[in-house]
Parts: C-alpha cells; sequence; structure tokens
C-alpha cells in the first residue's frame, strides 16, 4: 500500500501533537488515498505487460547509415542526401570521380546501360545517384560534362559536396575496403553499387563491374517485394550466377543493416 498522495501530512503529524479535527481528517486522507482502488475497493488485476516489438529497421538504418549531408547536383541544385535524393524512393549508388582511367568508366557504362534497359522507370520508379570522390575537382561543371559525356538522362544525379561528408556518406553506406593504406587511395576505392529500397528497409549492394544485366535485375528486385519477382524461363537464363568451385551459385549481395556503425 502506498500513500503517495498523503505524505505531506504525514510528515506534519510527526511533529507536535495534531488538534483532533485535523487528525480525524488525515485518517479520512489515509483511508481513501491510500487503497489499491481509487474507490477503496477489492484491488484490480495488473494490466498485462506488453512484450516491446521489433525495432524499426527504416529508422535504425536511417540513423545509423543515411547522413542527410548537404550535396551538389550535376546540375547546381543544393540537396539533402536523405532528404531529397533518398527519403520515399528506390536508389542505386556509387562512388567515382571523373579523371578516374580504371575502373570508373566501365562502371559508369555499365550504370549508363542498366539505365538504358530500365528505360522510363529511372527517375520514377528507381534513382541513380553516382557520388564524386574527387570533389575539390569535381565541380558541378566538370560533373555535368562526365553525366552528358556518358549519356545521363533526367533521374540519374552527379553529385558533389564538402570532403568530410562525402568520406561520412562513403563510411555510413559501406563503400570502404577494411586496408586503411588501400581505403585511401582513390585509385583503389571500392566499386560496388548500393541498392536501397528505403520505405522498405531494403538495402543491399552488388559490384559495379557485373554484368548490366545483374545489376538490373539486382534493381528490379530492390524495387520489388520477394514475392513479386519475376519467375520464367527467360530470367532463370539470365539470373546472376557465378562459377565456383562448387558450381553455379546465386549471387549474394550484402545487407547494409549488418554493417559496423562506423563514425
Amino acid at each position: 500500500m502506498t500513500c503517495g498522495t498523503t505524505g505531506k501530512a504525514l510528515r506534519w503529524t510527526l511533529g507536535a501533537p495534531a488538534p483532533a479535527a485535523s487528525l480525524a481528517l488525515l485518517l479520512v486522507l489515509i483511508a481513501a488515498g491510500c487503497s489499491d482502488h481509487p474507490d477503496g475497493g477489492a484491488t484490480q488485476p495488473a494490466a498485462p505487460r506488453v512484450a516491446p516489438g521489433p525495432p524499426d529497421r527504416v529508422a535504425l538504418i536511417r540513423d545509423q547509415h543515411l547522413p542527410n549531408v548537404e550535396l551538389t547536383t550535376h546540375e547546381g541544385r543544393k540537396v539533402r542526401f536523405y532528404d531529397d535524393l533518398v527519403k520515399g524512393k528506390v536508389v542505386a549508388i556509387n562512388f567515382m570521380f571523373a579523371t578516374c582511367r580504371k575502373a570508373c568508366p566501365a562502371a559508369t557504362q555499365n550504370l549508363a546501360e542498366v539505365q538504358d534497359a530500365l528505360g522510363d522507370r529511372i527517375g520514377r520508379d528507381v534513382t541513380l545517384l553516382s557520388i564524386s570522390l574527387d570533389p575539390e575537382r569535381d565541380t558541378p561543371e566538370v560533373l555535368r560534362g562526365y553525366a552528358q559525356a556518358h549519356g545521363a538522362k533526367p533521374g540519374w544525379y552527379f553529385l558533389t559536396g564538402k570532403r568530410d561528408d562525402i568520406e561520412l556518406l562513403r563510411r555510413k553506406l559501406g563503400a570502404y575496403e577494411l586496408d586503411p593504406v588501400v581505403d585511401a587511395d582513390r585509385k583503389q576505392h571500392t566499386g560496388i553499387v548500393i541498392l536501397g529500397n528505403e520505405p522498405a528497409g531494403r538495402w543491399k549492394a552488388i559490384s559495379v563491374l557485373s554484368k548490366p544485366v545483374r545489376i538490373r535485375q539486382a534493381i528490379e528486385r530492390t524495387i520489388l517485394p520477394a514475392t513479386q519477382w519475376p519467375t520464367g524461363e527467360a530470367v532463370v537464363n539470365e539470373s546472376p550466377r557465378e562459377e565456383t568451385e562448387v558450381g553455379k551459385e546465386l549471387v549474394q549481395p550484402g545487407d547494409l543493416s549488418d554493417l559496423p556503425v562506423r563514425d
């Protein structure tokens, strides 16, 4: 039994004797306020505890992996990474820089073929985001020329920004090498396409040097839930499988939510 409502009165009675009228009032307060039931009746059973639900996957990924840094598009428009480019969308994200002469041209060409294969779904069902690792040189003007040279259409954005913001974004998205020496060399940057269905909380990654058909399929599977993935002989024949020591195995992209949080 608790007496939270009469604690003040009880402390007051620890001093000099109380007048009779006040003592009577005190007894009434104790009887009414210290019962287990508001009306002084029988004790009611405690409400069952509700077990906490599973964590909000969408919020967890947003808070740990999708910093809302400011970037600038190749069109010169200021945007926020999460608010303007990712929130509520399906995205395919890669990192590149315009003066790269090794993997970047092939990677960008692969994405250009994916863009053509998806047609008018680019900008509507999925957005392509190519983020520069050389923001000091890759001004919006430079990236605009790069985008035009590779036939980028509406719905494919080339982005630059502050180096620290891009580095934060790269690490939060898991596009880094475990070896810090290799990671510091832009020429050896991680060549992946990070695929995300933000409202569904589904995030995967696939090599940007994979065949364009594989990248397209991975994007389509990011857009659609597994129950709606296309099936049939045509899909089976082009499914992303590779020869390994144990035969043909399905290429399984990594899951962004499994990455450790790195600041």
